[in-house]
């Protein structure tokens, strides 16, 4: 059985609606993917910096408790 172009016109249609869901899923500005992924990277680079701060704390504690008389 022949393909007839309205078969291949509708399949292109429904090809095009998809492209056009993953697209939004991944690029949107709000609930993207991609902001998602951003959020988790800037909120991993300020935890990083105060996890530092405690570790340093808790070193300087524990030196303190060993060396001083």
């Amino acid at each position: 059985m022949p393909i007839t172009n309205k078969q291949i016109h509708d399949e292109l249609r429904d090809l095009k609606e998809d492209v056009r869901f993953i697209k939004k899923k991944l690029l949107d500005p709000d609930d993207g993917t991609i902001a998602r992924v951003n959020r988790n990277t800037s909120f991993r680079k300020s935890t990083q910096k105060t996890l530092w701060s405690v570790w340093v704390a808790i070193l300087g504690i524990i030196g303190t408790l060993i060396f001083w008389d």
